[in-house]
């Protein structure tokens, strides 16, 4: 074996037996992990304390590489008794290392050994309906070599950009012993410039990246090549990055560096497609990615429900540009289209995240927070449709042409502010309230969402109103919704025509009940 494939192998044990330790938090009324990327090498003691600052209950589970987390945790569902009994932690064999459920702001240690393959092991929580949004990776991947027989030359001048260091004599040349970037090697603090030299190896032919970033300038050149540049005076700010196919072997490194004045900070590192980024340099860049990935689009403002009924109204993921979402007590809620006039979500659980649209400028439509959200209809348009073939497809809608025969009167509060809406469709007045029942924020909680639907003067012949669209099954006034979630629609005089769920438009109250499938 030779030296330095020896040294090769030894850093790379050394590194490998140092533990990776992480904190997984869940994120308030959320249903999010803070950490959606983990990154450990194949084999390296894990340790991460997982606490619940949720008000729900929360667990993470592991699994292998390509399991369908949402699948799996939504199969217990079909047997919720068993999977009640085993604290909503599904019986399944990709599952290799799970917390328990714990309860609101209850913390559990995890300590276990990485998988030796590399690869992509997700992990989710496997309490009901939290699967879909609530998960994250364990990435497993070695990390590349680092840089040998590394040498620095020392060189004293004012600069404004990188000079030509071989038209200048070193002040100081020497070895540095642990092989990484560092610009502290003597007590110059300004006007100076090091030129470092050393050898990388590509375990195989393949493409490389590398990423740089420094206060002042620097470059990296491979084989004489140059790669990735920062240079003039500036600060660390960004991490430039770029490029190249590498042959398998040893290869020739350099960064060219020079500080004028003020912080001297200096951020190198490399990566194979199977690798991590690997640092090359002693001093890390506040950005460069190493050991895990926080998310945090924004610092979340939650619009919790407590009492009385809260109302949201922007841009709904599923319910168009005029969306309104209602929030009621008792974790169920509803998103209602100004555009279609119509009811366009429910979920159960939390309600809605407010930083998107009221931090800066935010823009793009938010989904929401809870589980189990279901679009009745399948797509926003309107319930009101006149047509002899109520199983015919429904019109959808249009930022161009809307809706014709519709007129949007608003809405109005009750003494618990729950809305009722108005809109007008072909001359007739229809009114739209809404009653909460059951508990949203348990799977078993029998929630459900009663519609009530007032239409006052005379509508046209041949019209329909459709109340689901999809996979259905059912008769008397009593009809599933199949999907994931399913959902049990009734009331009197619907009919399946197709793909739709109906009833014929008449004059009246029509009362249509949603309840989620336990």
């Amino acid at each position: 074996m030779t030296r330095l494939l020896f040294a090769i192998l030894l850093a790379a044990t050394v590194r490998a037996a140092e533990p990776a330790v992480f904190a997984l938090k869940t994120m308030t009324a959320q249903m999010k992990y803070d950490t959606t990327e983990m990154l450990v090498q194949p084999g390296q003691p894990v340790k991460i304390t997982f606490e619940n600052g949720d008000d729900l209950p929360h667990n993470v589970v592991f699994c292998k590489p390509g399991t369908d987390t949402a699948a799996m945790a939504m199969k217990q569902m079909e047997k919720p008794e068993e999977a009640l009994k085993r604290n909503w932690l599904p019986d399944d064999p990709r599952i290799w290392a799970h917390s328990k459920m714990l309860n609101p702001h209850e913390k559990e240690v995890l300590s276990f050994s990485a998988p030796e393959k590399p690869g992509s092991y997700p992990y989710v929580c496997t309490f009901p309906g939290h699967a879909l949004t609530m998960r994250g990776v364990l990435k497993v991947a070695p990390l590349g070599d680092t840089l040998h027989d590394l040498h620095f030359a020392l060189y004293l001048g004012n600069w404004k950009e990188l000079p030509d260091f071989s038209k200048l004599k070193p002040h100081r040349e020497g070895k540095i012993e642990d092989n990484l970037l560092q610009v502290k090697l003597d007590d110059y603090k300004n006007e100076f410039g090091v030129v470092f030299t050393g050898k990388l190896v590509a375990p195989k032919k393949g493409s490389y990246r590398f990423y740089l970033s420094s206060d002042d300038g620097a470059r990296i050149l491979i084989d004489g090549k140059k790669i990735v540049e920062y240079d003039g005076i500036h600060p660390s700010g960004d991490i430039k990055e770029a490029g190249l196919t590498l042959e398998k072997g040893e290869h020739e490194f350099r960064l060219e560096y020079f500080q004028a004045g003020g912080q001297i900070e200096l951020y190198a590192a490399w990566k194979a497609a199977d690798t991590q980024i690997t640092p090359l340099s002693k001093w890390l860049h506040p950005k460069w990615q190493g050991g895990a990935k926080k998310q945090k689009e924004f610092d979340p403002i939650p619009l919790v429900v407590k009492d009385e009924t809260v109302m949201y109204r922007n841009f709904i993921q599923g319910a168009g540009n005029r969306g309104i979402g209602v929030g009621y007590p008792g974790g169920v809620n509803l998103a209602w289209s100004a555009e279609s006039m119509n009811l366009a979500l429910i979920w159960r659980g939390a309600f809605m995240d407010a930083a998107r649209h009221w931090n800066s400028r935010g823009g793009g439509h938010e989904k929401p927070l809870g589980y189990d959200v279901l679009q009745p209809t399948g797509e926003v348009t309107p319930a009101f449709f006149v047509t002899e073939k109520p199983e015919a497809e429904w019109p959808k809608w249009g930022k161009v042409k809307r809706h014709e025969g519709f007129e949007w009167r608003g809405y109005s509060l009750d003494t618990k502010r729950s809305p009722t809406f108005r809109y007008a469709w072909q001359g007739a007045e229809v009114e739209e309230s809404f009653q909460a029942v059951g508990d949203g924020n348990k799977p078993d909680g029998n929630a459900k969402l009663i519609r009530t639907v007032k239409v006052s003067g005379k509508l046209p012949a041949n019209a329909w109103y459709r109340i689901g669209s999809g996979a259905l099954e059912g008769k008397d006034g009593v009809f599933t919704l199949k999907g994931t979630p399913s959902c049990l629609i009734s009331a009197a005089g619907a009919q399946i025509a197709g793909k739709n769920l109906v009833i014929p438009g008449r004059t009246g109250i029509m009362i249509i009940t949603y309840q989620w499938a336990q």
